[in-house]
């Protein structure tokens, strides 16, 4: 199972330079990996306590190299979300 979601990464594939809003799932001390996640150019515009994880913006480039941490459980595009 991929750790960044198919249509995500077919769009940063097609334009490695575009900014997308991303919600990054994490593993360990939320404090410390905003800081890291920060430091690799993601600019986190909430802080997701129940999933355990950031919501941001990042370029494509930058989304490929967060893969490389094995503390990231999954990256996947932030979307508006609809109730019935």
């Amino acid at each position: 199972m991929s750790r960044i979601d198919a249509e995500l990464q077919t769009k940063i594939r097609e334009n490695p330079d575009a900014l997308f809003q991303i919600i990054v799932r994490v593993e360990g001390d939320l404090d410390a990996r905003q800081a890291q996640l920060e430091a690799e150019g993601l600019e986190i515009t909430r802080r997701m306590w129940l999933i355990r994880g950031f919501a941001g913006a990042a370029r494509g480039k930058t989304i490929k190299a967060l893969l490389d941490y094995e503390w990231i459980l999954s990256i996947e595009s932030d979307q508006p979300i609809h109730t019935m």
